[in-house]
């Protein structure tokens, strides 16, 4: 629940003893130490998991973080349309709006949305529910290519996500939070081999000095 399954990125800090319910709001300094903590992770086990937490997350400052002219923004809020969470919670209906009835009931079991919800007002916060396999068959899906298909669902869950209210931005750029991120993305980039990332880097990087 502290991670965006989605959108990438970490919250700022659960407000239960679970670590399940975020507080929603997500600051750059987190992502620029937990990248590297997840690249050291990768480099020590070869477990794609945590290159692939890495991944997301560097992926999540390019796309949402990153401004025009190179420099990261300090954080969005936890808030939007006057309730904390909003933008980030689902409903089982809220998957089907999205994804269609079978590929709903695939991620209302893989992401453990509840008809009562895990959060308030029945909604739920995504979270690794059943593991994928077992989540297709369930739903009855013989997908080809398991992996394809999560990425799948996971992407069309972003946009339908994009089309809601955000969370405020706070565009202020902070130098040492900045230089966290640099770091961060410059080693993503050499230790996944993402060109995109190194470049990110050396952008921010330029624009700061």
């Amino acid at each position: 629940g502290m991670y965006d399954q989605i959108g990438g990125g970490f919250a700022r800090y659960s407000v239960d003893r679970m670590w399940l319910i975020p507080h929603f709001e997500k600051m750059l300094y987190d992502q620029g130490t937990l990248i590297p903590a997840y690249l050291d992770a990768y480099r020590a086990s070869g477990d794609p998991f945590f290159a692939r937490i890495a991944r997301e997350c560097c992926e999540y400052l390019l796309r949402e973080m990153q401004g025009e002219e190179g420099g990261f923004f300090a954080s969005t809020d936890a808030d939007s349309e006057g309730e904390e969470g909003r933008f980030f919670v689902w409903t089982p209906e809220d998957l089907v709006a999205a994804l269609g009835a079978e590929r709903a009931e695939f991620a209302r079991r893989f992401y453990a949305v509840t008809p009562e919800g895990t959060f308030e007002h029945g909604r739920s916060v995504l979270q690794r529910g059943t593991p994928a396999a077992e989540a297709a068959a369930a739903a009855g899906l013989k997908p080809a290519d398991l992996e394809a298909f999560v990425a799948g669902v996971r992407a069309d869950l972003l946009a339908a996500r994009a089309r809601r209210v955000p969370p405020g931005l706070d565009d202020k750029v902070v130098l040492g939070w900045n230089g966290l991120a640099v770091d961060a993305l410059a080693q993503a980039g050499r230790t996944l081999d993402e060109p995109r990332f190194t470049a990110a880097a050396e952008r921010a990087a330029r624009f700061l000095l």
